[in-house]
């Protein structure tokens, strides 16, 4: 027997500002795990009641104002772990007996400035995290705003963004030494092939209007699990909302051995 499993990622720039974004969300995916990223919250001022009324647990590392990471669940996440470093970028935590990493990458600013060689020593972190994760849980999900795209695939128009951070040669190499050393794949690409799947639009350039996107939000997965997913998109209706993040959800469905 199996069991289909939803999966969200969505970088929702602010939790309590997005509160009722995300709350027409779940009702209207009624997904079993979402993770959130830049909820902008503490424990003090993330929305909790509200969440739980629409019946979902929640359980985040959030800080005041800037980043913090959140996982939504339908029940309890149990082995919650957070780290790295004083920034609220990670949490992972077990649901549904699936092992989630939740991440949000640092952007970098611009590429050979001191944010950019943090990003690159923090993704260097990630992966001593991820190796310890994998000493417990030999198969995971790692999801999350990486702020990467993999390759030009992932960018509408990809000489305008060639000197961005979100398209740096060291970023991408760093992510490719992920995907091979844990052998993780690219459940959105996977599904939805081809180019025009992007996850993020600057709402400085009107990026969304113009069709100007990027594909920076990922949900990867270790080989077994990756076998058994069976479809994935990006919700990109969500993004032309009232009052939306700049980044759409990606969704996926994964069939669980029971």
């Amino acid at each position: 027997m199996s069991h289909p499993v939803k999966i969200v990622t969505w970088n929702v720039n602010s939790a309590r500002a997005r509160l009722v974004r995300i709350l027409d969300f779940l009702e209207r995916h009624n997904p079993d795990v979402v993770c959130l990223q830049e909820i902008k919250a503490t424990q003090e001022t993330f929305p909790y009641s509200e969440i739980e009324e629409a019946g979902y647990q929640a359980f985040i590392h959030g800080q005041p104002s800037y980043n913090g990471v959140a996982i939504l669940a339908r029940g309890m996440v149990d082995e919650i772990r957070t780290g790295l470093d004083n920034e609220a970028r990670v949490i992972a935590g077990s649901v549904h007996n699936l092992r989630i990493v939740n991440i949000y990458v640092p952007n970098g600013r611009r590429i050979g400035m001191p944010k950019h060689a943090y990003k690159l020593r923090w993704l260097d972190r990630l992966r001593k995290f991820l190796n310890a994760e994998r000493e417990k849980h030999k198969e995971f999900i790692l999801t999350g705003d990486f702020n990467i795209a993999f390759d030009d695939l992932d960018v509408a128009h990809p000489d305008s963004w060639r000197d961005s951070v979100l398209c740096d040669p060291a970023a991408r190499k760093k992510l490719d030494t992920f995907m091979n050393q844990f052998a993780l794949s690219d459940l959105l690409r996977k599904h939805a092939k081809g180019p025009g799947v992007y996850t993020w639009w600057d709402f400085r350039t009107r990026g969304f209007e113009w069709n100007d996107g990027v594909r920076i939000d990922h949900i990867l997965a270790t080989p077994k699990l990756s076998k058994l997913s069976r479809n994935s998109w990006v919700d990109v209706e969500e993004r032309d909302l009232e009052r939306p993040s700049d980044h759409a959800p990606v969704l996926t469905r994964l069939f669980l051995n029971a």
